[in-house]
């Protein structure tokens, strides 16, 4: 018999995910790519929570996701939203159960109110199954709360201290190696997984255009949490013979397009119409560049843009945060997340002056390793060894006691 897993998440269904590009990009790519390649032999079933109401009509040509036995919704009020969301979430995993689909392990993607309200009835059962959290990301772990910010929890539907949930969790998958802190002082069992991605996907490998300028580039988040004005900012300070090309969706958007009027070498792009599209303008680049900063709790989690950088085949310079560095090893370049203000100007200067095509060798090497070894194929299957083990279950399927 197949082990079943049950997954909460935030994933698109099929068909929905293009009618609204400005809504979680990033993690509904993760939750497709991830829980897709899970490998065979498994009895799957996934929740999604979203913002919006499904689309009666989607075509799931246009965009992936993923099937969900339910869908639910969060969105204002939340007081009522999350308390009916809970409900319908608690009467169906019921009816599960009465039908004998009985999860041998539950899979939830982060901490939020509905699935936290979830996890708390489950813990209160005689019987239940394991339950296990994707870590993606935390701004509080780690950190203390205050006072005033624990009463104003009080007052939030089903939100709770992050890290009380988490040690209602029998084992975790944690995106960041930077958190490997908090499951060892709980003794918790846990499993590095930064992430990967989808080599078919992939564009096919390319020597950058000629130019006779460097160009750097970025595409993702524009917020102050990814570090993008910064990067901006140095670039623009550091007066380069270079260009900076940026794609994106954020609030900072409005900021960087007002400062590319003013700098000719700066080039916002907006928003593109696909992930694709990303992939093929960073081909035309030479350095992809991924600033992201300490703080806003980015120890906590592992920018997916790198394994993007990736698949372009471009070099990438990066800060080191929850473990980037291990990922891309000796063919990156590296800024000191404390220190951006030196380590920015210094590293763009050193990288216009670099041989060309060592960089472009360092791309392609990137490209490569990365393909290889962070394959979602890979991933997926080193968590489901992962959970099998501590479910007492082989990779056969069957159930035997665990040791």
């Amino acid at each position: 018999m197949s082990a079943r897993l049950l997954y909460l998440g935030f994933a698109f269904p099929p068909g929905m995910q293009h009618l609204h590009p400005g809504i979680n990009p990033a993690g509904h790519n993760f939750e497709t790519g991830l829980m897709r390649a899970f490998p065979e032999g498994w009895d799957i079933r996934s929740v999604g929570i979203l913002p919006i109401e499904p689309s009666e009509t989607p075509d799931a040509s246009q965009s992936p996701g993923l099937p969900h036995a339910l869908v639910l919704l969060d969105r204002k009020p939340e007081q009522v939203y999350r308390r009916l969301a809970l409900g319908r979430l608690i009467r169906a995993f019921q009816r599960w159960e009465r039908e004998g689909w009985v999860p041998d392990a539950i899979l939830v993607y982060n901490l939020s109110p509905v699935y936290n309200g979830f996890i708390r009835w489950l813990a209160r059962r005689e019987r239940r199954p394991k339950l296990f959290v994707l870590f993606a990301d935390s701004s509080t772990l780690g950190h203390p709360m205050s006072w005033s910010r624990r009463l104003r929890h009080g007052f939030n539907a089903l939100v709770y201290p992050e890290e009380e949930m988490l040690r209602l969790f029998d084992g975790a998958i944690a995106l960041s190696r930077d958190t490997e802190w908090f499951w060892d002082a709980n003794k918790m069992p846990w499993l590095w997984m930064p992430g990967g991605c989808d080599p078919a996907q992939a564009p096919k490998d390319t020597m950058p255009e000629e130019h006779d300028e460097v160009a750097f580039g970025y595409f993702g988040t524009l917020a102050a949490h990814a570090g993008i004005l910064p990067l901006a900012e140095a670039f623009i300070g550091a007066n380069l013979p270079a260009t900076l090309h940026v794609c994106g969706y954020g609030r900072l958007g409005p900021l960087i397009e007002e400062l590319a009027r003013q700098h000719t070498r700066l080039k916002y792009h907006g928003l593109l119409d696909h992930p694709s599209d990303c992939l093929a303008l960073a081909q035309t680049w030479d350095v992809l560049v991924n600033p992201r900063p300490g703080g806003w709790g980015n120890e906590n989690n592992f920018p997916s843009k790198v394994f993007q950088y990736a698949m372009a085949g471009r070099v990438i310079l990066t800060t080191r945060l929850a473990g980037v560095d291990e990922v891309l090893g000796e063919n990156a370049f590296y800024l000191e997340e404390g220190d951006f203000a030196k380590t920015m100007p210094v590293m763009l200067h050193r990288l216009v002056e670099w041989p060309r095509s060592d960089l472009h060798r360092r791309g392609r090497r990137l490209r490569e390793q990365v393909m290889d070894r962070y394959s979602w194929r890979v991933q997926a299957g080193r968590m489901a060894v992962f959970i099998q083990k501590a479910i007492g279950c082989s990779q056969d399927g069957v159930s035997h006691d665990p040791v």
